[in-house]
């Protein structure tokens, strides 16, 4: 364990952090749990969970998932490490929740039919993931499956846009591109993916399922929302012409680098 980078304290994850500045901040502010961001609202979408089925949070934040599990019927329990986040979740969701290091899970064997690990996987470095995933294993029921997401793709923020960007900007005698992750970015997200470093890590440790590349959210306003938006939606929609623009070129080999963020359907390999 001393060869192993120490995880991210849980006093990082502050009140502040999750009112102000994580994902979907500006969605709680105008709708509270009412509204779910797109990364939510898309695993809810894939997840496939029905009346009666039971499902952990893991990482559940300001609690938004709960309050929707909740109304389809899932008997869902949401767990954090971050005290503040708790404290949100409570008066979000009347959902239990749960203090817990997610590589220690509280929870018997074959207890959820999912298991919901959204914006966490860049926070936790590799030996913790692998800890984690042994859990999921220990506590998914048979036919169990997790989803999960990255907050960022590496090829696209690292590699190509921003790098290329700034390229240019230079050669134009620009200004240069504001860098696209902050000093608090680079301090909690310790272990950030392309699709190359999550489809090893799966391999590694002999889980399968989907990993697919997702697009800017822009673009997927209509499909993701009903066609008519709440009040002060706060995700503005790319042009119809941009859409169409992105839609040819998110194909082939160009899709990795396009993607600004990876969903992930995975469950373990049976005897594996």
């Amino acid at each position: 364990m001393s060869s192993e980078r120490p995880p991210v304290p849980a006093e990082e994850y502050t009140e502040d952090y999750f009112l102000e500045r994580v994902g979907g901040a500006e969605f709680f502010k105008l709708y509270g749990a009412r509204v779910l961001k797109p990364a939510l609202a898309y695993a809810l979408s894939r997840s496939g969970v029905e009346g009666g089925m039971t499902a952990l949070d893991l990482g559940c934040g300001r609690g938004e998932l709960l309050h929707h599990l909740q109304r389809r019927g899932v008997r869902a329990l949401g767990a954090d490490f971050a005290p503040a986040a708790l404290a949100l979740a409570r008066k979000t969701s009347s959902s239990p929740v749960v203090c817990c290091d997610a590589k220690r899970l509280p929870f018997k064997d074959n207890s959820f039919d999912r298991i919901f690990f959204l914006g966490v996987l860049d926070h936790l470095h590799d030996w913790e993931l692998e800890a984690c995933f042994e859990e999921f294993k220990r506590t998914l029921k048979p036919g169990g499956v997790v989803l999960a997401d990255t907050c960022a793709n590496t090829d696209y923020h690292k590699t190509l846009s921003y790098e290329a960007r700034k390229r240019w900007a230079r050669r134009l005698g620009l200004s240069e591109p504001s860098a696209p992750r902050s000093d608090e970015d680079e301090t909690l997200h310790v272990n950030e993916h392309g699709e190359r470093q999550l489809t090893r890590f799966f391999e590694r440790i002999r889980w399968r399922g989907e990993i697919e590349a997702r697009p800017n959210e822009k673009y997927l306003v209509r499909e993701m929302y009903a066609a008519e938006l709440p009040a002060g939606f706060p995700l503005r929609m790319a042009p119809l012409w941009k859409q169409a623009l992105f839609r040819c070129a998110f194909h082939g080999p160009w899709k990795k680098y396009l993607a600004r963020s990876w969903f992930c359907k995975v469950s373990p390999i049976p005897g594996k």
